[in-house]
This record gives structure tokens, C-alpha cells and sequence, in this order.
């Protein structure tokens, strides 16, 4: 997993380019667990381009709250035929092994005043080093992708490297969803914090769609 700004929109473009590639944007959405009401987010965008090397996003958002860690996680559903319907659900995509799922941290950054953020990242085809699932990416132009702000509540100093690059760091277990994998309760130092999955944007392949 590469985490880029700059650079990458130069990548993005390029690959917008690609006969190849596909590229799809939409607005982010408030999950429900967020305590906001479940739909788009007026000002906020979602670019993925996808190709036979791999898929990279894009985002831009913001009402986050200034002074938390946030870290932005990239999940490939590799199987989303066997989802009872597309999108799939979390549950479907993160507690189910047959998904073949991949989900890797793409990248963390502190809300600043204004609740805005931008992030980038680029996912390639191969073995993934840091994924939270014993699974390799090999097919990003069907895949099902969930793009997920995941809030780790106040930033703590002396607990700021893990809650800028892994799953739980700062936050404690019972934060954790009980259908996640054992790899995401031990991603990070833990903390008084609790962590919530906030904003996500859901690009379904096209014969998926219902």
C-alpha cells in the first residue's frame, strides 16, 4: 500500500487515460454507525480507477471532527457474487473467508480545524504486507470496494503513530465489530477511545449491480 497526494492525482489521471482502466467517482456516505442520517454527503467525493495492476482512490471529505485521528481503509471484496445482495454488507465483507477480501489501512491523517481531509493511495495486484486478511489481490477489475473513513476518536499523543496507521490504535477492544478478524483486535495498541467507521463509499462492478 502506497500513500500519495500529489503524485498520485498524477497517477489517477494517467490512468483515467488507460483503455484499460476504469474510473468511477461518486459523493461518500454516513454509515450507520455514525450517528448521522445514512446517505451521501453534499461536498464530498470518492475517485477509484481500477486496472489489470491494481486499483487506486481518491478522497476528499469533510463535517469530520477536527482533532481525531482518522485512518482511510481500502477493501477489495474479491468473491461479491456470494453476497446476498450488492453492495455487500460489512458483515459480508469482513466475516466472511470465502469473500477472498482484502483490507489494508490507505493511508491516516489528523482532522484538521475545518473537518476536511484529502487522501490518496494506490493498491497494486500481488501480495499484500499489511492486509487484515490471509488473502492476495488478484482481480481489481471485479472486485466489490468499500472505501472507509474510520474515526479513532481524539488523538493521543504517545499513541499517535498507531492510530494514524492501523485498525484499532487508540481504541478499545469492544470497538472492534464481533464479526471482524482476530487480525483487527490486534492492529494497533489499544486505548480509551472508540473507534467508528463514519463515512464510506461502496463501487459495485457493473454486473453486480441490482
Amino acid at each position: 500500500m502506497k500513500l500519495t497526494h500529489g503524485i498520485l492525482a498524477l497517477v489517477l489521471m494517467s490512468a483515467a487515460q488507460t483503455a484499460a482502466a476504469d474510473t468511477r467517482s461518486l459523493p461518500l456516505s454516513w454509515t450507520p454507525p455514525s450517528g448521522q442520517t445514512p446517505g451521501p454527503i453534499d461536498g464530498t467525493r470518492a475517485l477509484l480507477v481500477t486496472s489489470a495492476d491494481g486499483a487506486s482512490m481518491h478522497l476528499t471529505s469533510k463535517d469530520l471532527t477536527p482533532g481525531n485521528a482518522v485512518t482511510i481503509w481500502f477493501v477489495a471484496l474479491q468473491n461479491p457474487h456470494l453476497c446476498k445482495k450488492n453492495p455487500c454488507t460489512p458483515k459480508e465483507a469482513m466475516g466472511m473467508p470465502e469473500m477472498e477480501t482484502v483490507a489494508v489501512n490507505g493511508g491516516g491523517t489528523v482532522v484538521p480545524a475545518d473537518g476536511r481531509i484529502e487522501v490518496s493511495a494506490h493498491l497494486p495486484v500481488g501480495a499484500v504486507p499489511t492486509n487484515l486478511f490471509d488473502t492476495d489481490f488478484e482481480t481489481p477489475m471485479t472486485a466489490e470496494y468499500h472505501l472507509v473513513i474510520h474515526d479513532h476518536g481524539p488523538l493521543i499523543p504517545e499513541l499517535a503513530p498507531d492510530m494514524l496507521s492501523s485498525f484499532r490504535g487508540g481504541c478499545t477492544l469492544e470497538s472492534v465489530p464481533p464479526h471482524y478478524p482476530d487480525s483487527a483486535r490486534s492492529d494497533g495498541m489499544g486505548g480509551p477511545n472508540t473507534c467508528v467507521s463514519r463515512q464510506v463509499a461502496l463501487f459495485v462492478p457493473a454486473e453486480m449491480s441490482n
